[in-house]
């Protein structure tokens, strides 16, 4: 069988077999003969047998004798004689590979019968691969399947909590404007029960005392609508880096989920082309040319589709979660108490108004703006 290991060993091209066959004529020596005008295939194995007579295998039309005088065309390889003449026979006609029978060509020593142990035990092997193969792939969607569910429940948990936490910022600030407001409105009226008391009520004193209380009312939502802004950007953003990492760690997984598909039926295919190549031996040493071609053929057509995923390798899914950091977020500040307060001797006061009682420098209590 040396042609056959020629074209396993990587001597001979397995591929070109599959080309188009001869378009050879029927001559008065052989089945096929080159004496005919029309042209061949462009690849191919070639041979001189121990009759002397040249033989030719394009893997379409198997072995055709080609008469003593042949010149083989252009992209054929020669190769040893495949079946040199056993026990002083030589091999004749168009089949240097004897017949089907198992006869040695030319009535040479019987050729060994097919080991038919080995064909079956090889033949439920091929048989086993195709499940083989769908339970591989199947493994692997659900590897896939876990992996992307385990990032689907990370990014629902991570949404909920941004839900929450802007939910939460919204009703402190909203909190804080109420209180805000509250404060303005208590302390603007404890003020004017003040300047009644004192008999100092309207004119320029109320309009005084109205506007402080107005800004420092303002100021603290102002203050509040800062903060509600500030930690609404801290969450949306640790929102957006989650997902955007989510996103490469999915896209991640989808890749290693098609290269180890790859990877899985190329080492399916290889299984099967070895398993092709010893079926290829089995009929071939038994003399059994059709069925060696026909398994060397089969073997030969995988080649393609196993070097284009020669360097897929199967891989782990990676599961680990994203990391997430954790929000920076600013507490509200509570809003100032507008009041009014009696300075001692040395005190200028601590609230927005100080009422000063020096009855030495003024008979009458006045109000006047806090840190004057």
């Amino acid at each position: 069988m040396g042609w056959i290991q020629d074209v396993f060993s990587g001597k001979v091209d397995a591929v070109p077999f599959l080309e188009n066959p001869f378009n050879g004529e029927q001559g008065s020596d052989n089945n096929q003969s080159i004496s005919g005008g029309r042209s061949e295939a462009n690849n191919g194995v070639y041979w001189q047998g121990a009759n002397g007579h040249f033989y030719t295998n394009d893997g379409a039309r198997g072995v055709v004798d080609r008469g003593t005088n042949y010149s083989a065309p252009g992209g054929y390889s020669r190769i040893n004689d495949p079946n040199p003449p056993k026990g002083g026979g030589t091999p004749t006609g168009n089949n240097p590979l004897g017949d089907n029978t198992g006869r040695a060509p030319g009535g040479g020593t019987p050729l060994p019968a097919l080991n038919q142990a080995a064909v079956d035990n090889t033949q439920i092997a091929l048989d086993q691969l195709p499940a083989l193969l769908d339970a591989a792939l199947r493994n692997e969607e659900t590897k896939r399947g876990n992996t992307l569910r385990g990032f689907d429940d990370q990014e629902g948990s991570q949404r909920r909590t941004y839900d929450e936490s802007t939910t939460t910022n919204q009703q402190n600030y909203d909190s804080n404007y109420m209180e805000s407001i509250r404060s303005g409105i208590k302390g603007l009226g404890g003020l004017f029960n003040i300047l009644r008391g004192t008999g100092a009520a309207g004119g320029t004193a109320q309009e005084l005392v109205r506007d402080t209380v107005g800004g420092v009312t303002a100021n603290d939502i102002r203050m509040g609508a800062d903060t509600q802004k500030t930690n609404q950007t801290s969450l949306d953003g640790v929102l957006s880096n989650f997902l955007t990492e989510l996103k490469g760690k999915r896209q991640a997984a989808e890749d290693t989920f098609e290269n180890n598909k790859r990877a899985v039926t190329r080492d399916n295919q290889t299984q099967m082309q070895d398993l092709f190549s010893k079926m290829s031996c089995y009929y071939g040493d038994a003399g059994r040319t059709n069925e060696a071609v026909s398994f060397m053929n089969r073997a030969g057509s995988l080649t393609p589709a196993i070097a284009q995923n020669s360097m897929a390798k199967q891989s782990a899914y990676d599961t680990a979660p994203v990391a997430v950091q954790a929000p920076q977020i600013t507490a509200f500040q509570a809003p100032q108490q507008p009041d009014v307060t009696v300075a001692t001797p040395d005190q200028v006061g601590s609230g927005i108004f100080t009422m000063n009682r020096k009855k030495e420098q003024i008979e009458t209590p006045q109000l006047v703006p806090a840190g004057v």
